[in-house]
Order: structure tokens, then sequence, then C-alpha cells
């Protein structure tokens, strides 16, 4: 069940999941287990016209400068610290996901396997931290920016990406807009939930603006064509199963139109409205809060 705050527009799963149940959650049921350590790449630093026109800055290690020292919680397959590193950044991960432990050992990356603790880093380190789609994600979020509050520099920089219920996505899609991702997404912040969860864990919200990836509308049009019943895996997730004729018609049709580039337009004007499905928020440590 979502629980919605008519006061200030926050919305929350009511579901709660210990850290073994969500090390277990994202290990299994996510599909890095299937990821080639061998085929990872970083990402590369691109032209000011693709960043703006794909929505590349819907990615928070995008938001964050050339030789600093920065923390990612919940990095995924490790590819933002590869992109850290490439700018000589001193560059430190956490993952719940233990597949990143396959990366780190090949690719020499500094990363923590489990939930984020800051009680495993020294106070004042870090010059930034990002959590790029991952705040939804965690059960007590206040508990976890104070934590963080703790971890950064005096006027140290957090970096929050997370998907936006207040966008053009959720308002047409309804119960089939692909980022609700029940129970993976516990948590939905609205400008308002996340200045109070900032003052109540000692930041400030400095910025907030819709930035969205393009890829994003080709996902959930895929998603809509592939919509299972209960129960049922998903045609989208299981490219080899339970597809029909008419659905490989329409996943070709919904390619095509990202190729003309159409999933772009749509998305940048989303974007200029501040309808988009993804909410970038910048945090400042409050000094001596």
């Amino acid at each position: 069940m979502l629980r919605a705050c008519g006061r200030c527009k926050h919305r929350t799963l009511d579901v709660r999941m210990d850290a073994l149940q969500t090390s277990d959650l994202y290990t299994h049921y996510y599909p890095r287990s299937g990821f080639d350590v061998e085929a990872w790449s970083p990402p590369v630093h691109e032209s000011a016209w693709r960043t703006w026109w794909l929505g590349l800055k819907a990615s928070a290690f995008r938001w964050v400068p050339a030789r600093v020292r920065v923390l990612d919680i919940g990095c995924g397959f490790g590819e933002s610290l590869g992109y850290h590193r490439s700018r000589d950044c001193e560059a430190h991960g956490v993952e719940a996901d233990a597949n990143i432990l396959r990366v780190a050992d090949r690719h020499g990356l500094n990363v923590r396997h489990g939930l984020f603790d800051a009680a495993n880093y020294a106070p004042d380190y870090f010059d930034f931290v990002t959590m790029d789609q991952v705040i939804e994600h965690v059960t007590d979020p206040i508990g976890v920016l104070r934590g963080i509050q703790r971890v950064l520099k005096p006027k140290g920089t957090l970096i929050v990406t997370t998907p936006s219920a207040d966008g053009w996505g959720a308002w047409t899609f309804g119960s089939r807009w692909i980022h609700w991702h029940a129970p993976y997404h516990q948590h939905f912040f609205s400008r308002q939930s996340m200045r109070e969860a900032a003052r109540a864990s000692g930041f400030s919200l400095e910025h907030c603006r819709t930035v969205t990836n393009s890829a994003w509308i080709g996902f959930q049009w895929c998603h809509l064509l592939a919509y299972p019943k209960p129960g049922v895996r998903s045609a989208y997730w299981n490219p080899l199963e339970g597809r029909s004729a008419g659905k490989r018609w329409g996943f070709r049709l919904f390619s095509l139109l990202d190729r003309l580039g159409v999933n772009a337009l749509l998305t940048r004007i989303a974007d200029a409205t501040g309808r988009g499905d993804n909410a970038v928020f910048v945090l400042k440590k409050v000094p001596d809060a």
C-alpha cells in the first residue's frame, strides 16, 4: 500500500525490510548477477549538447567536479567510481548488491558491500556524496541523511536523484508508471518533503529541478507493452520468452521512436516545464548543525 502525506505530498510504500532482506533482494533479484565483469566500462565525459539532449545529468555522478573526495552510496555495478577515478577523484562506494564485489576485485575499486553506515568512515571526510536512484530504496531516509551529514566536510554537497511522482509519467500512466517499482521503491519525495528531510538531518536544500534521462520514456513504452498479469514475469525483462508477434513489432516501433529523437524531445519538454520523471536535489551540509 502506498501512503501519501496530504501536507508535504511525500509518498511511502508500507513495507519494512531489514539489512539481510535488502541485501538478498538486490543480490538475487536484480539483474546484475548476469553482468559481464570483463565488459565493464565507466561512462565517459560527453559534450554539453549530448549531455543536455540525452538528459545525462539525471545521473548524480555527473554533478561531481574533478579532483574531489567522493562517496557513491548505492554504486550499482561501480561504473560511477570508474568515471570519478578517471577524473582524479578519490572515489569510494557502498552497495547492497554483492555482485559489486566481482567488479571491485577485477577493476580495483574501493567499495564496501552492505548498507551505508557512517561509522565506517571518518567524520568530515568527503567533499561530495551521491545517491543516484537510491534514496527511494532505503527504509529510513532521515537516518541515512544524518549519517551522510556526519561524513561530509563542512559545506560539503550531497547530490540526490530520485523518481518524481509529481511528474507527467505518474500522472499519465497511473498504476502502470514504471517507477513505482514495488517493493524496491519505498519513498517518493516531493520538493517540500525533501526540504523538510534536509532540515531534519543538518542540510539545506540548495537546488531542485527535474532532469530526466531520455532513455526512461523508452523503458516506459516497453513497460506498458509488456505489462504482465500478477505473478507473471514481464516479457520486457525476459526477451526470449512470452513475446507475441504484436509485442515484437511494438518493441521495434518504440526503438524507432528513440532513434528518431522523439523520446528525447518529449523528455526535454517535460523537464522544461518541471514535470519530468526524475528529480535532482542538491543539498549542502549546514556547519555545526
